[in-house]
């Protein structure tokens, strides 16, 4: 009888441990921050390094940028990527623009390739209504704390409308 009993006890002893398994796992994919978006964004920052091959000579960087999260529309449940670089460049907008003229980078999840996009520091081509309009504002802090002078520009890339997974930032 004893026996059956300490059987009985492992068994529930094994199942405990399995079932609180199974709820942390559940408390950490629905509540904590998943890790998918952490890995999808380092490939695609891993991805964006081709780009310096393509950068205009005398162009300086200036502030890595780096996100995730329901970046580029509104009250919408979807996760969008983002990376790329704010950099001075001495060239007009136009002669800037040309060395990333038709430039794609690999996606993180294979599907088509990204183009590369460029915004330049006024007012008509920034994106002010989105939360990463605030690169603008930390970025020309810092060009102008350095006294670089010449042509403020962001070069990135950006891959948008994917699924958040339980993860707040996205939503």
């Amino acid at each position: 009888m004893t026996h059956i009993y300490q059987i009985l006890m492992r068994l529930f002893a094994i199942f405990g441990v399995a079932v609180f398994c199974v709820i942390l796992w559940f408390i950490a994919v629905t509540m904590w921050e998943a890790p998918i978006h952490q890995f999808n964004l380092w490939t695609l920052g891993r991805n964006f390094k081709t780009v310096n091959s393509h950068h205009p000579e005398d162009s300086r960087f200036v502030l890595k940028v780096r996100d995730f999260g329901n970046l580029f529309r509104a009250a919408s449940n979807g996760c969008d990527y983002l990376v790329g670089e704010v950099r001075v460049g001495k060239g007009s907008q136009e002669e800037i623009a040309r060395y990333y003229q038709g430039l794609f980078i690999k996606s993180f999840d294979g599907t088509d390739p990204v183009p590369v996009e460029i915004r330049f520091f006024n007012k008509e081509n920034w994106m002010d209504p989105y939360r990463w309009s605030d690169w603008r504002d930390k970025a020309q802090a810092y060009i102008e704390s350095a006294a670089l002078d010449g042509t403020p520009y962001m070069v990135f890339a950006r891959q948008d409308g994917y699924p958040p997974y339980g993860d707040m930032r996205c939503g």
